[in-house]
C-alpha cells in the first residue's frame, strides 16, 4: 500500500490549478542513474519527492541482462506516482516514473523513449551516459541529471553533456552512498551543481526549476523585469576585473543563459541583486567564470569526422620531408580528450604509412581554463572511455589501473598543454593542422571575423582547419576552401589576401576604436576668435580666387574656394584625386604646361586667356602656377584660377567654329604652342632620365634582388623567432608546472623517508654516493660534501666494511642481497642491497636499506641458549626421547634413543619416526598414536610389544606443544621399557 506523502513546495513555486489546462506544454525531465546500493537512495529520494511536481522521472540502472527486471514493482512501493517500465516509442508524461528495461540501451527524442539493443557486452555498457547524452540533446536546459550510489564511472560523460546544454546536475553525497565510485566520478568533473543526500534533492530541484529566470511558464514581463542591461554590464565588468578575461565578445544569449543558471542556483530575484552579490563574493565569481568556460568534449567526438580527418592527416605526412616537423594546434582543448584523439590519429597514420616522423610531431593544446588544463596534463580518465575508445587504441595508448586509464608516456610527450586567450595572446604559426571544434559557436560574429583571419595567418599553405559541425568560416571564402563540407574540414588557400582583412596581431589587448564625433557633437572652443583669424577667414573665403595645392604628380593636397567651375568628376571613375584627371578638357594642356614650368623655376608661370566651355557659355580663365619649396617637405605647386569672364566669341557671335573666325585660329595656335612646349619638356626629361636609367638599371636590378632575398629572410627569421618565442613561453609554462609538481613530490618523498626512519643510501653504477636519508649519518661519517664520493672512501661504524663486491654483483646480476652486520656499539643492522631502477626500466646504481635488528638478534641469541639448555636436559633423561616436527620428522634425539636403537644421533635426524619405528618393530601402533595426536592435538599413550627371543614391552607417550594456531611446531615422543610383570 502506497502511503500518502506531503509535497514539499518552496515559496517560489506558483500553485497550479486543478485543471489540466494549467500545466505547461513543456515540463522538465529528471534522469536518475544508479547502480549497486542505490535502492536505499531511491527510497529516500521518492520519500520527499511530491507526486504533483510537474516533472517526469526516468530511472536508468545497471540491470542483469539475463533476468527480467522487477525494478518498476520495487519502486512503486516508494512513490504514489505511476511507475512504468519503458516501452519503445512511449511518450513520457509529467508526474510519471519510467524505468529502463533490462538488456536495453535507451534514448529520448521529442519526449519519446526509444529502446535499442544493448550495444556492448556486460561489463562494458554505459547506459546512464547513453541516456544522459540523448536527454541533453533533446531537452537542453529542461534536463536534470542525478547520479546516485554505484560502482564505476558511468554517468560522467553524460554529466558533461547535460551541463554543456545548461541543464541541472546533482550527485549523491559520497558519505551517504553505499558505493561512492559513481558519485565521486561525477563530482570529479567539477560540473556538479549540488552534492546532497538523496532526501534533500527534490527540494533543490523544484526550487531551481521553478525560478522565474529559467522557468518556461514565467511570463515575458517577469523575465524582462529580471534583466537590466546595466546589471549585465556590471557582471561582465566584475568578471573581467576578477579573471582578466572579457566575455563581452561572447554571444549575449550564451552569457545570459549561464547567468540565469547561477541566479536560479542562488535563488536571487533579479540581475541587480546577483551583481551586488558577485561584487562581494569571489567564490561565486569563480563559479560563474567556470560556468562560462564549460568545455564538454570526449574522445573521438563524431567518430566519422575523425575518420575523415585521418585521411587528410595522411596527405599532410606525404607532403612532408623526413626532416620537417608536423605542427598541430588544438585550440580550446578543455580536458584534453580531443588533443589526445588527434595525437592518436597522427601516430596511427605514421604507423600505417611506415614513416619516421614520430620524434618531430608537435601538438600544442591550449585553453583558457587552468583547471581543465591540469586535468589534461595528468592524462588520467575514468573507465567509461571504453565506450569512446576502441580496445585496440586502449591497449596501444593507455595503461589500465584501478581507477581507469592513464595515457602512456609516449603519447603524452607529443603534446604541450598551455593556457591561452585567443583574443589577447599570439597564435602558434606554421601549422599543418588546426583544430578548433565547437569553440567559435560561443563567439559573436564580430569576434569570429577577427579569429578566422588569425587562423589563416597561423596555417601553412595547404594547411588543414578542423571545425565543429555547427561552425562556418562566414564570408572568408577567399582564405579557405572546404574539402569535407559535412564535417567542416577546410584547407588554406593561396592568394593575395589584403592586409586590411587581418586583425591586429594580438600581442596585447587592443583598445576600442574611438567613434568619430558628429558635427553637432563637436565641442565649441572656449576662447573667442581673434580679429586676425576673422580677417584671414573672410579674405580667403570671399576675396581670394579659387586655388589648389598639388604635389609633383598633380595629386591634390588642399583646395580653396569654388573650384567646381574648373574641375569636374570624369565618367567611369569613382575615386580620383589628380588635378589633370579632374580638370576640364580645355584646361588640361595649360595646367600640365604650367606645372612643369613652375617645377623648373621659382617664377610665377602665367597662362592667360585660356578659354573653356562651361555649360553652354564660353569662359576665359588665367592660370597662375608657382612652386612651393619648404624645408623638410617635398616640392609642391600652388595653382590659382583667375576668372576673366565670358569670351568675346560668346558675346558677339553665335558660332565659334566658322572657317574665317580669328578666335578659333588663335585657340588652335595656342594649343599647338602648348603641345610643342609639353613635347619639348617631355623629350628633355626623357633624354636626361634615359641616361640615368641606363646607368642605374643594372644596379637597381641587383639591389632589388638582394633586397627581396633579404626581405624574405627577414620575414622568415621574424616568423621563426616569433614562433620560437611562443613555443619557449609555452614550454616554460609547462616546465613551471612540472617544477611545481616535482617540488611537491620531493617534499612528499623527503617527509616519507624521514617518517619511516629507515636508513637508505643511493649509489650510482660506479658506487658513488648520490643521496642518503638523515638516519644514515648514524652509521656512516657523512657530510653534505660527500655526495659524489665513492662509498669505499667513507668511514663506517661497522666492525667490518660493506663488501663492494656484493653491491657490484647486485648491479650486474639484478639480484637482491641481504646481510647482517654489527656496529662498534654492539648494534645489529640488516643490509638489503637492491638494484636502482629508473622509470624507463634502466639500472642506474644500487639502493642500500639498513634496518635496525638488535632486538631480533638478542631474541635469537636467547632462543639458542634455551635450545642448548633444553637439549642438555633431554640428554640426561633415562627414557628414549624424540623431538618431531609437524611432518613427524625427527629433529632431535637424546642419548637414550641412540642407545635403544643402536644408532648415532645424526643418523636418526630427518627420518620419519612412524616409518622408522614400523621398520624396527613391525607394527603400525606408533604411527596411529602419532596421527591421533596430530588430529586431536592432545597427548596420548600406547603400549607396543616387540617380539623376539625375549618379548619386550614399551610404553609410548606422545605430547604435542603448539600455539593458538593451526600448526604444531613441536611433538615430543618418549619411549620407556616396561618392566616384566608390571
Amino acid at each position: 500500500m502506497v502511503k500518502a506523502r506531503r509535497a514539499i513546495t518552496p515559496e517560489l513555486i506558483v500553485k497550479r490549478s486543478a485543471g489540466k489546462a494549467s500545466k505547461p506544454k513543456s515540463f522538465p525531465i529528471i534522469a536518475i542513474g544508479g547502480s549497486a546500493g542505490s535502492f536505499t537512495a531511491y527510497e529516500k529520494f521518492f520519500g520527499t519527492m511530491p507526486a504533483d511536481s510537474g516533472t517526469a522521472i526516468v530511472i536508468i540502472m545497471h540491470l542483469d541482462p539475463l533476468h527480467k527486471s522487477q525494478l518498476s514493482e520495487v519502486l512503486q512501493r516508494y512513490t504514489p506516482m505511476p511507475v512504468i517500465e519503458a516501452t519503445d516509442g512511449v511518450a513520457i508524461e509529467p508526474d510519471h516514473v519510467y524505468v529502463i528495461p533490462s538488456n536495453k540501451d535507451m534514448g529520448i527524442h521529442n519526449r519519446k523513449l526509444l529502446l535499442l539493443s544493448a550495444s556492448k557486452q556486460e561489463g562494458l555498457r554505459q547506459p546512464i551516459d547513453y541516456f544522459l547524452q540523448s536527454l541533453a540533446n533533446d531537452q537542453w536546459n529542461r534536463a536534470v541529471a542525478v547520479i546516485l550510489s554505484g560502482m564505476g564511472s558511468d554517468g560522467e560523460t553524460g554529466i558533461r553533456m547535460i551541463k554543456e546544454n545548461l541543464g541541472l546536475t546533482l550527485a549523491q553525497d559520497p558519505n551517504t552512498a553505499a558505493y561512492n565510485s559513481m558519485p565521486l566520478a561525477a563530482i570529479g568533473t567539477n560540473l556538479i551543481d549540488y552534492v546532497l543526500a538523496p532526501e534533500d534533492m527534490p527540494l533543490k530541484i523544484i526550487q531551481y526549476l521553478n525560478h522565474p529566470a529559467i522557468a518556461e511558464e514565467a511570463s515575458d514581463d517577469i523575465k524582462i523585469s529580471l534583466k537590466n542591461n546595466n546589471a549585465v554590464q556590471k557582471i561582465l565588468m566584475l568578471l573581467r576585473t576578477h579573471t582578466g578575461n572579457d566575455f563581452s565578445l561572447y554571444k549575449k544569449s550564451t552569457v545570459t543563459r549561464r547567468i540565469d543558471r547561477r541566479i536560479a542556483f542562488n535563488q536571487f530575484t533579479d540581475y541587480g541583486q546577483y551583481a551586488n552579490f558577485l561584487a562581494d563574493n569571489s567564490e561565486e565569481t569563480e563559479s560563474l567564470f567556470n560556468e562560462l568556460l564549460i568545455g564538454v568534449t570526449k574522445f573521438f567526438r563524431d567518430a566519422a569526422a575523425f575518420e575523415s580527418l585521418s585521411h587528410h592527416i595522411k596527405e599532410i605526412f606525404q607532403r612532408k620531408k623526413n626532416d620537417d616537423a608536423i605542427r598541430v594546434w588544438v585550440a580550446g582543448c578543455s580536458t584534453g580528450e580531443e588533443a589526445y584523439s588527434v595525437a592518436m590519429l597522427l601516430v596511427e597514420s605514421l604507423d600505417e604509412l611506415k614513416l619516421t616522423h614520430a620524434s618531430k610531431i608537435q601538438v600544442y593544446a591550449t585553453d583558457l581554463d587552468p583547471v581543465a588544463l591540469e586535468h589534461a596534463r595528468v592524462g588520467h580518465y575514468h573507465s567509461n572511455i571504453v565506450s569512446e575508445v576502441s580496445p585496440q587504441r586502449l591497449r596501444h595508448f593507455f595503461h589500465k589501473d584501478e581507477d581507469g586509464f592513464r595515457v602512456k608516456k609516449e603519447l603524452r610527450d607529443l603534446i604541450v598543454f598551455a593556457q591561452q586567450n585567443l583574443v589577447k595572446d599570439p597564435p602558434f604559426i606554421k601549422l599543418d593542422l588546426l583544430c578548433c571544434r565547437n569553440m567559435l559557436i560561443y563567439f559573436t560574429n564580430e569576434l569570429q571575423k577577427k579569429i578566422i583571419p588569425l587562423f589563416y595567418y597561423a596555417l601553412n599553405p595547404n594547411g588543414v582547419m578542423f571545425m565543429g559541425p555547427a561552425e562556418t568560416i562566414g564570408g572568408f571564402t577567399d582564405m579557405f576552401k572546404s574539402i569535407d563540407p559535412k564535417w567542416k574540414i577546410f584547407t588554406r588557400l593561396e592568394g593575395n589576401i589584403r592586409l586590411s582583412t587581418m586583425i591586429d596581431f594580438p600581442f596585447q589587448t587592443g583598445q576600442q576604436p574611438k567613434q568619430p564625433l558628429k558635427q553637432n557633437d563637436m565641442p565649441e572652443p572656449n576662447q573667442k576668435r581673434s580679429i586676425t583669424d576673422i580677417f584671414n577667414k573672410i579674405l580667403i573665403d570671399k576675396f581670394l580666387p579659387p586655388s589648389v595645392l598639388v604635389n609633383e604628380k598633380g595629386d591634390i593636397l588642399y583646395n580653396n574656394g569654388n573650384t567646381a567651375t574648373y574641375l569636374e568628376l570624369p565618367r567611369g571613375e569613382t575615386v580620383v584625386n589628380n588635378i589633370l584627371k579632374l580638370a576640364r578638357e580645355e584646361l588640361k594642356y595649360a595646367l600640365s604646361d604650367s606645372m612643369q614650368q613652375a617645377l623648373k623655376s621659382d617664377d610665377i608661370i602665367v597662362a592667360d586667356n585660356v578659354s573653356f566651355k562651361d555649360n553652354k557659355e564660353q569662359r576665359v580663365v588665367s592660370i597662375r602656377a608657382t612652386a612651393v619649396r619648404e624645408p623638410g617637405t617635398p616640392v609642391q605647386v600652388l595653382i590659382v584660377f583667375e576668372d576673366q569672364g565670358l569670351g568675346n566669341a560668346a558675346k558677339n557671335q553665335p558660332d565659334i567654329n566658322g572657317p574665317n573666325d580669328s578666335t578659333a585660329t588663335t585657340k588652335l595656335k595656342k594649343e599647338l604652342v602648348y603641345t610643342k612646349q609639353q613635347l619639348t619638356n617631355t623629350v628633355e626629361q626623357m633624354e636626361g632620365s634615359l641616361e640615368r636609367i641606363r646607368l642605374s638599371n643594372e644596379e637597381l636590378q641587383s639591389t632589388n634582388e638582394e633586397l627581396q632575398s633579404t626581405n624574405e629572410e627577414s620575414l622568415t627569421t621574424k616568423e621563426e623567432m616569433q614562433s620560437l618565442n611562443e613555443e619557449l613561453m609555452t614550454v616554460n609554462s609547462q616546465y613551471q608546472s612540472k617544477t611545481e609538481e616535482l617540488t611537491r613530490l620531493n617534499n612528499d618523498m623527503k617527509n616519507l623517508l624521514e617518517a619511516t626512519e629507515v636508513c637508505t643510501l643511493f649509489l650510482d653504477n660506479d658506487l658513488n654516493i648520490l643521496r642518503y636519508t638523515p638516519q644514515v649519518r648514524k652509521l656512516f661519517n657523512l657530510i653534505a660534501t660527500d655526495v659524489g664520493r665513492p662509498i669505499s672512501h667513507v668511514v663506517s661504524n661497522f666492525d667490518q666494511p660493506i663488501n663492494e663486491d656484493d653491491i657490484r654483483e647486485v648491479i650486474d646480476k639484478l639480484c637482491i642481497k641481504v646481510t647482517d652486520v654489527k656496529t662498534k656499539n654492539n648494534e645489529w643492522y640488516r643490509i638489503r642491497i637492491m638494484p636502482y631502477r629508473t622509470l624507463d626500466n634502466y639500472i642506474s646504481g644500487a639502493v642500500l636499506t639498513l634496518t635496525l635488528i638488535t632486538d631480533y638478534k638478542l631474541m635469537q641469541s636467547s632462543l639458542e641458549v634455551c635450545k642448548d639448555y633444553l637439549a642438555s636436559i633431554v640428554n640426561e633423561m633415562p627414557q628414549a626421547t624424540f623431538q618431531l616436527d609437524k611432518s613427524l620428522k625427527i629433529t632431535s634425539a637424546n642419548t637414550a634413543a641412540s642407545t635403544l636403537f643402536g644408532l648415532v644421533p645424526h643418523k636418526l635426524l630427518g627420518q620419519k619416526v612412524d616409518e622408522f619405528l614400523k621398520k624396527h618393530w613391525k607394527t603400525d601402533t606408533p604411527g596411529e598414536l602419532l596421527q591421533q595426536c596430530l588430529f586431536e592435538r592432545r597427548m596420548g599413550m600406547a603400549t607396543v610389544i616387540v617380539k623376539g627371543k625375549k618379548p619386550i614391552t614399551y610404553l609410548l607417550e606422545v605430547r604435542p606443544f603448539f600455539e593458538d594456531t593451526v600448526t604444531t611446531p613441536l611433538i615430543v615422543l618418549s619411549i620407556n621399557e616396561k618392566p616384566v610383570g608390571a
